[in-house]
């Protein structure tokens, strides 16, 4: 049984009690009178359509990558080396063959007609799975799987997706009672269970989840899970032999194929709208209960009255019960005077009484754990007034020696709050004075520090003076001395300069490459500034000397021309 029939069941039990209850009945009618033309229900549900073709198809090439699967083409590959004779495992032709080619690999001297080389090639053959065409398989059901996962949840959404939108809106007006009630509902489900079962595109949804399946299974055979350890292909494939001539791999070459170039999304959906307004009879009376229920409930818990309600719903049920009781007992009497008039048959009367016997039991049954919960309860309470009189009296101990402990704790406070004064006043008298004295020495050590530091400071300046003069004069001196230095070697350069001019006057005493690396060449280039300066230097003496030999030239000569 679902969440329907449940919910169904109990609105069905809830109509009966009030199906026949007056006030029930006219609250009902005022209910579905008031504004019916505002109450809606709007239903919108999608109806999908799938197209089989690409189901077709993916099925129908299944069937090849199945088999090309089960083929499990693999390459073998040898991995030979030459190892110790200790470490060999196992002997092959291929050893045999090889120590025939290399007998430098026997180099003891042999006892009797075996030969037992020192070192073997041997040679261990490996299974590779992660061929080309294997690669393409797992290319090939990856593929697969986003492409029918991507339509399947699709097509899901849309098949099994549920709307309701209810709007009601009324004003109900009663003789001692107004309501206003409004509502604006809306439900929506996904995979509904109801839409899932009763679905007109079931039997392809099962169809496609079947194929989603197979494709997930391939996925998780042994073949599979080792190929896809190795990188994934890339498109554009390249039809290898096996894929263009082998009979399996051709047809999922042509499944691959399809898939690749299916561009269309392989279904339709068409939104289907069901509007129910003004609600029937049926479903108007229907709805009434729900508000009347709602007021039921606003009112209850809005004053608190669930307590009350549900003693007199203990009292009524008890009352019915005994009615019921007393019902079936007159009904054994008059089945009694009757068999004693012979009317009835004692199986009759054995009967009913059966059905008495039944209902005092099940009334005993009620009343039994009623009885036992009042004797539960008696026993607590006697156990708990044992509890709450030696409560009382341990409370009666315990305040008498509370009440001694704080007369006895307060004078012990005070005792102590005395002693500890004066140990205070005597602490802050001695504080006191050590404070005065220690200010006092402090004062004095301060003067005495200020006057060595000004003792010290100024014998630091006179120190700094002195080292100033030092200084400066040493400053001086290294002015001097630089300029000495730069003389110094600015005459050395020329002197250079002058030597390597005498040189090259020379012929042959300068070699074509001396002076052509760089430190050489650095070297020759100062000597050339040297040079210059000194050039520059001695031609505007030359200079001056010239304008002053013309300078007497020409006077002498005006001289010679007045005499």
């Amino acid at each position: 049984m679902n969440d329907l029939d449940f919910y169904y069941r109990a609105f069905l039990s809830y109509r009966a009690v009030t199906q026949n209850n007056r006030d029930c009945s006219n609250l009902r009618k005022a209910i579905c009178q008031a504004d019916p033309d505002s109450d809606k229900i709007v239903i919108t549900r999608n109806i999908c359509t799938v197209d089989e073709d690409w189901i077709e198809e993916i099925e129908r090439g299944l069937v090849f990558v199945e088999k090309a699967i089960k083929e499990e083409r693999q390459f073998i590959y040898s991995n030979g080396e030459v190892i110790e004779i200790e470490k060999v495992k196992h002997v092959s032709k291929d050893s045999v063959q090889h120590l025939a080619k290399h007998s430098n690999l026997i180099t003891r001297e042999q006892d009797g007609e075996d030969i037992i080389p020192d070192k073997l090639y041997t040679v261990e053959r490996l299974n590779d799975y992660a061929v080309y065409e294997n690669r393409f398989l797992y290319m090939l059901l990856c593929y697969l799987k986003d492409f029918i996962t991507l339509r399947y949840n699709k097509i899901l959404d849309l098949s099994n997706k549920y709307d309701g939108r209810l709007k009601i809106n009324k004003e109900i007006s009663l003789p001692k009672q107004r309501i206003t009630y409004s509502v604006d509902l809306h439900d929506e489900r996904r995979d509904d269970s109801y839409l899932r079962e009763h679905n007109s595109a079931k039997d392809i949804i099962d169809r496609i989840d079947l194929i989603l399946k197979t494709v997930l299974a391939f996925l998780a055979t042994p073949l599979m899970e080792i190929t896809g350890k190795a990188p994934m292909l890339k498109p554009p494939i390249t039809k290898t032999n096996v894929l263009k001539m082998d009979n399996n791999f051709k047809g999922a070459v042509a499944l691959y194929d399809f898939i690749i170039a299916y561009d269309k999304a392989g279904y339709t959906a068409e939104v289907q709208n069901v509007e129910l307004s003004p609600f029937n009879d049926i479903l108007a009376e229907d709805m009434s209960e729900t508000i009347a229920l709602s007021t039921f409930l606003t009112y209850a818990y809005g004053l608190d009255l669930n307590a009350s309600l549900k003693q007199n719903y203990d009292a009524e049920e008890a009352k019915r019960r005994a009615q019921e009781i007393q019902k079936k007992q007159e009904q054994l009497e008059m089945l009694k005077r009757k068999l004693s008039a012979m009317q009835e048959s004692p199986e009759e009367y054995i009967l009913a009484l059966e059905k008495q016997i039944k209902l005092l039991h099940n009334e005993i049954g009620l009343i039994n754990p009623l009885r036992e919960q009042v004797a539960q309860l008696k026993e607590s309470e006697e156990h708990l007034t044992a509890e709450l009189e030696k409560s009382r009296a341990e409370n009666e101990t315990l305040h008498e020696e509370l009440k001694a402990a704080e007369i006895k704790h307060l004078a012990e406070m005070e005792a102590i709050k005395t002693e500890y004064e004066d140990r205070i006043h005597a602490l802050l008298l001695k504080h006191e004075e050590e404070m005065k004295s220690l200010e006092k020495s402090c004062n004095e050590r301060i003067e005495q520090l200020r006057a060595q530091m000004r003792q010290e400071a100024e014998e630091l300046r006179e120190k700094i003076r002195e080292a100033l003069a030092k200084a400066q004069e040493s400053e001086e001196q290294f002015e001097k001395l630089s300029a000495d230095y730069e003389k110094l070697l600015e005459a050395k350069e020329l002197c250079e300069a002058r030597i390597t001019a005498l040189r090259s006057e020379q012929s042959g005493e300068i070699g074509e490459d001396e002076y052509t690396d760089k430190e050489s060449f650095d070297e020759l280039e100062r000597e050339y500034a040297a040079f210059t300066r000194f050039y520059q230097e001695k031609w505007g003496k030359t200079k001056k000397r010239i304008r002053k030999q013309l300078l007497n030239y020409d006077s002498l000569k005006g001289k010679k021309g007045q005499e």
